[in-house]
């Protein structure tokens, strides 16, 4: 880890620790993702990194996630807080996001538009456009999960967020609509997300 000297972004949630399953599966997604390296122009799969949660064998337990239909117990609850803080530490950088995904409803430990959630089917994807490599370090403490994202060069820019909300009405449901941008240097914006959260469910 040496060589990767410049921190470029944090990301903190919280969890309840009571919730021991879904704890387990934090820590060992957390551990997986871990001191992963992007080369120059590289692509970075969480569930490649991660695995398949599918099944009892993959280490990961039934816990909560959060759905469509509300919370229900799946196997690999609590992975898509890993995938999540990871977005929102990776949003404070200029990695190029490839492929991200929004939960159907909002979730507890981020505001409506820094989620990303994965299953077998929905993947976070991130590409390494530098010609120098950066690293992502995860890290579990008490109730924090932390996420860095770190380079072997100081960033090339800072950027910051700007959101808006709006509520709306989709399929006779109460929903929020949330759009994020990246705001760079130059008075530059660049539109990451627009996505519809249901919150009348």
């Amino acid at each position: 880890m040496s060589g990767f000297r410049y921190l470029w972004a944090r990301a903190v949630t919280r969890f309840n620790p009571a919730d021991r399953a879904r704890v387990q599966n934090i820590r060992l997604a957390t551990q997986k993702v871990d001191g992963k390296v992007l080369a120059p122009g590289a692509t970075f799969s969480f569930n490649q990194a991660v695995g398949s949660r599918q099944s009892p064998e993959s280490g990961f337990a039934a816990a909560p996630v959060f759905t469509d239909k509300g919370r229900v117990r799946a196997l690999g609850g609590g992975v898509c807080q890993v995938s999540s803080t990871l977005y929102a530490a990776v949003l404070l950088t200029d990695l190029e996001v490839l492929e991200r995904h929004a939960h159907a409803m909002p979730v507890p430990y981020l505001d409506p538009g820094l989620d990303a959630t994965v299953s077998n089917r929905l993947d976070l994807r991130i590409r390494n456009p530098h010609p120098f490599a950066v690293q992502f370090r995860l890290s579990v403490h008490e109730r924090r999960l932390q996420a860095e994202v770190w380079g072997e060069k100081p960033p090339s820019t800072r950027s910051r967020l700007m959101y808006r909300s709006n509520r709306c009405m989709r399929d006779g449901v109460s929903a929020l609509q949330v759009t994020v941008w990246r705001l760079l240097p130059g008075g530059r914006r660049q539109k990451m997300s627009e996505d519809i959260y249901y919150v009348g469910r």
